[in-house]
């Protein structure tokens, strides 16, 4: 009878397991990342113009699929682009935090394509150091297009039509006092 009684249990034990393997998969930390572009390109795009705002941003969301919050710290690989973003971010268990990226060219810049990689990167975990690593990236591609020569040859093309303006009116005038004159000359025979 004792023999029954722990072939029972252990039968019992085992049809168990299943259920424990898959409960103990859980406390293994993961983060997703998604970032997007605001431009319809799916690129960032950066104008560098003298006197205008030379930045640009990326609007990210980063998940927690666990049953247990999670710090995340963010990381931005830019280049030669200067970048902003939050450091870390709180993510409590089974949901999702939005924040933004934003990069930022400088005057001295030439035209160019830059890769700017996002790394969300699991830290804590209910406020304890993870068991293990767990981290994902996005990437996108900033677009940075230099108007400087533009703004020079506009100016020059703007000088130039500024100086015909003034030709084409002082010479309007002319005709017009030449056709004032013309007809104080006729009424006077």
């Amino acid at each position: 009878m004792g023999q029954r009684i722990i072939c029972v249990i252990m039968i019992l034990l085992l049809s168990h397991l299943p259920i424990i393997k898959s409960t103990s998969a859980q406390w293994i930390p993961a983060v997703n990342l998604e970032c997007q572009a605001v431009h319809s390109s799916g690129n960032l795009e950066i104008n560098v113009i003298l006197d205008s705002n030379k930045s640009d941003y990326a609007e990210c969301t980063v998940s927690n699929p666990n049953m247990y919050q999670e710090t995340i710290r963010i990381s931005v690989d830019s280049g030669i682009l200067a970048s902003a973003s939050p450091a870390e971010i709180y993510v409590e268990a089974n949901s999702e935090v939005d924040f933004q990226v934003t990069v930022r060219a400088d005057n001295t810049m030439l035209n160019q394509t830059i890769e700017l990689t996002i790394i969300a990167e699991v830290v804590e975990v209910n406020g304890l150091p993870p068991p293990t690593s767990a981290s994902a990236e996005s990437n996108l591609l900033v677009e940075v297009t230099v108007y400087q020569e533009a703004n020079a040859t506009e100016k020059l093309i703007s000088e130039k039509s500024d100086d015909k303006s003034l030709v084409y009116a002082a010479s309007g005038g002319a005709v017009l006092v030449l056709l004032i004159l013309f007809i104080v000359l006729k009424k006077r025979k």
